[in-house]
């Protein structure tokens, strides 16, 4: 993986876990990353932290920046800080824009640019990050999009504790080839505001102890086009909600290199535009977690989560919800060019794009990354996954939450080939499948996407 650049959802591309948005820290990414960057499914993921880690603090990939150290963008230093800045351009052609069975091709015109500012003091940290993507679609216009990110956010260290902070906003859309989403023929657009605060007690010692609190407020202002009612615009307001989470983990280092992890994690879920006649849908949650940390420099990184989660609903119309909940994440380097990593995920979509009773997601992810050339990197990857839904309860059959039981899964991958030509401009190429079906649609269809792209960076 790469240092993490915020760049927001683009053409068909899987999702990461890792907190993009979250840990810019000013960096720039100057090597292709394992997995994209652009996200199709689980979309919020790739903004925040991963569970169990603390708020505002810096993530680098030491190992990347030894691969790619002489293109590294330098950024520009002003005083106590340092600007960093990207700008992407491409262009390429894609066989259904509409990602839905029978939809329609199209080139693809895109443009990406990110800046991020970081303090560059001894102690202590500061920053602010945003980003804006923009796709067109030339010949299928309704699937025009474009979106942007912002956040700021840091950390302060108090003697051997650390207090952390970090406030986002993400303006984005929902397209169908997401999980947990609807057949809907154009993009619904939605805002995210995300306020999370972590105080770290004994962050140096053997044993520490993050406790953690965020809030994130999701906001469906624009109403859905469905394929079933053209013409008419269905309003997406029932889905607006807070979801406030509340996590303790307890860090205990048996070694340099290793670390285990045991975490509480409490959820309750807020919907802020009830329906008249129908019961209310908020709920709680409770996940209870152990796992292991382990970082060798320069061959493994490992880090597994798995514990168990459940979700009580506060009516009785609605039965109550519980799953095993896994995080893994694997990096290993067999030699000094190539790259290997597999993230596998799996629990309950708190957050997502959910109706009445949720769903139960899996994504597993594999890449792999080769320095071909001093100059020249090659990946590719594989994507799987697989999102459960409970029937709408009786009652509800009929109404705007009906939600039918049944599977969604998608697999997809993809292989990209880049050519750092220096530290300020690198040109990419990707081609990117998959293939899926969207609830509310019959059978499944493939996305093919191909992009060529050049990179600017300061």
């Amino acid at each position: 993986m790469t240092i993490r650049i915020p760049v927001t959802n683009g053409p068909d591309r899987p999702a990461r876990r890792t907190g993009t948005l979250y840990r810019l820290m000013g960096a720039v990414a100057c090597a292709a990353p394992l997995f994209p960057t652009h996200a199709s499914a689980q979309i919020l993921s790739q903004y925040f932290p991963e569970i169990g880690r603390g708020v505002g603090e810096t993530w680098v990939d030491s190992e990347q920046i030894r691969i790619s150290r002489e293109y590294m963008p330098q950024g520009l230093h002003l005083g106590g800080f340092k600007l960093n800045g990207d700008l992407n351009e491409g262009v390429g052609y894609i066989d259904n824009a509409n990602r839905l069975p029978g939809g329609g091709q199209s080139a693809i015109i895109s443009t990406i640019a990110a800046l991020g500012l970081t303090s560059d003091w001894s102690v202590d940290r500061l920053y602010t990050n945003a980003s804006v993507s923009d796709l067109r679609y030339p010949s299928q216009g309704t699937q025009n999009q474009t979106t942007w990110t912002a956040s700021i956010g840091g950390y302060h260290d108090i003697a051997n504790d650390r207090l952390g902070f970090d406030y986002s906003h993400l303006d984005l859309v929902q397209t169908p080839n997401t999980l947990g989403s609807f057949a809907t023929i154009q993009p619904v657009k939605y805002r995210v505001d995300r306020a999370a605060l972590s105080y770290t007690l004994a962050r140096d010692g053997r044993f520490s102890l993050i406790s953690e609190g965020n809030i994130t407020n999701f906001a469906f202002d624009q109403g859905a086009r469905l394929p079933s009612a053209i013409g008419i615009s269905v309003p997406q307001t029932y889905r607006n909600r807070a979801v406030i989470l509340e996590s303790l983990t307890g860090r205990y280092h048996w070694t340099e290199a290793a670390s285990a992890l045991v975490m509480l994690r409490g959820t309750e879920i807020l919907y802020t535009h009830g329906l008249a006649g129908y019961p209310g849908r908020d709920s709680n949650g409770l996940a209870v977690m152990a796992g292991l940390d382990y970082n060798a420099v320069h061959l493994v990184d490992l880090r597994v989560l798995a514990g168990y989660q459940r979700r009580f609903y506060r009516n009785a119309a609605y039965p109550d919800y519980a799953t095993p909940i896994v995080e893994a994440q694997a990096r290993w380097a067999p030699s000094r060019l190539t790259r290997l990593q597999l993230d596998v995920q799996h629990g309950i979509e708190d957050s997502a794009f959910e109706n009445v009773a949720g769903f139960t997601y899996t994504n597993l992810q594999l890449g792999i990354s080769h320095q071909y050339r001093r100059d020249v990197i090659l990946s590719g990857h594989f994507t799987f996954q697989k999102g459960e839904y409970q029937n709408t309860p009786t009652h509800l059959v009929g109404s705007i939450l009906t939600q039918a039981g049944g599977n969604q899964t998608i697999f997809g991958g993809g292989l990209s080939a880049q050519w750092l030509i220096n530290r300020h401009l690198r040109l990419n190429l990707d081609y990117d499948v998959s293939n899926q079906n969207v609830l509310g649609t019959m059978g499944k269809f493939t996305v093919n996407t191909i992009m060529i792209r050049v990179d600017v960076s300061l």
